[in-house]
């Protein structure tokens, strides 16, 4: 059946119901998620909600906490948009919300968190369709989609660490030895090349191991959160916000690279202990270089998305002029001509 214009809006039901709808999808999945204690792979009898509050305080997925926040946010923008929707209840709804408790019974069963996490995502689904209708999830797609960046994969870590440790590892030395640094890769280390004229071994001048921190895994992540926010936000088309997310590997990549690049460096300057510091306490240089990460890699985002929003056509000239643009250059005013037909486009 497609939707009349007879089909009430959210502002046109009672206000009672409204609230009672509410109310009751709110109990229930605080019941569910933040009351019913069954984890005990993360503590007695964790519910999923503390479960989640202590697995947040892994660095590596820190930024996770941020995201409901950020769906909330994202659902309070779209208000305007949503309340123009017509409310359409769907029945086809019931079957995500069968598959969420059936996720959550299994996850009980198991002992197994991330059963918990695909439940939440298949009983806001259908919550979502069961009670509004299609129109509202197609409308609220992106904020659901974005709800995954809040649930901690640890499993990654084995999947995804080691093998970008190797890659940020052979990557370093290239680079090192294509700049003149005699470099040498030694599992995921990465040590001067021995100079019998100097009488210096393997690593008696600088050594570097990329350790998990500097694997990209923490960056990774933290990117592909935020390429999908900003291209949902600045991306005229869905081809273009895809490609801006997939960037996100690429660019987590160029940022731990440039900070390895600074660490050898620093190293070879100020010496291992201003440039690293130890494991306890790292050095102000050390700690920086994790910022400098996220500086190199949101600056290409937004040279990339900058891009992407122009015509194709132009891509190239466009990054012709970034590379050849001379930074002392006064850009030339505008003529009184050229102004007055700009006032006349806009």
């Amino acid at each position: 059946m497609n939707p009349s214009s007879a089909d009430p809006t959210l502002r046109d039901l009672p206000a009672a119901s409204r609230w009672i709808a509410v109310a009751l999808i709110a109990i229930t999945f605080a019941a569910i998620y933040a009351v019913v204690g069954y984890l005990t792979a993360y503590g007695p009898h964790l519910s999923v909600a503390r479960s989640m509050l202590a697995l947040y305080h892994y660095e590596e997925w820190t930024h996770c906490a941020l995201v409901p926040f950020i769906v909330a946010g994202l659902v309070w923008w779209k208000r305007r948009e949503l309340a123009e929707i017509p409310v359409r209840p769907s029945t086809p709804g019931l079957v995500p919300v069968a598959a969420g408790f059936g996720f959550f019974w299994v996850s009980y069963r198991l002992d197994d968190i991330y059963f918990a996490f695909i439940s939440v995502q298949c009983l806001t689904f259908g919550t979502i369709v069961f009670f509004l209708g299609w129109r509202w999830m197609r409308a609220l797609l992106f904020p659901w989609l974005f709800l995954i960046f809040a649930w901690p994969l640890f499993f990654l870590d084995n999947v995804i660490a080691f093998p970008l440790r190797m890659v940020m590892s052979a990557l370093s030395t290239g680079v090192l030895n294509a700049l003149g640094m005699s470099t040498i890769q030694v599992g995921t280390s990465i040590q001067s090349a021995p100079d019998p004229l100097s009488a210096l071994a393997a690593g008696q001048r600088f050594q570097v191991d990329v350790a998990d921190p500097c694997s990209g895994m923490r960056s990774l992540f933290a990117l592909t959160m935020v390429t999908a926010l900003y291209g949902y936000f600045t991306m005229r088309s869905g081809w273009k916000h895809l490609i801006l997310f997939l960037c996100a590997v690429p660019l987590a990549i160029l940022g731990n690279l440039a900070r390895i690049l600074m660490l050898t460096v620093g190293i070879l300057i100020l010496g291992p202990k201003v440039a690293i510091g130890t494991l306890e306490s790292p050095s102000f240089y050390h700690m920086f270089s994790g910022f400098f990460v996220f500086i190199v890699a949101l600056g290409g985002m937004l040279l990339i998305a900058s891009t992407l929003n122009r015509d194709p056509r132009t891509w190239g000239q466009h990054l012709k002029s970034i590379v050849h643009r001379d930074p002392l250059q006064t850009p030339p005013k505008p003529s009184s001509h050229a102004s007055a037909e700009a006032g006349d486009i806009y």
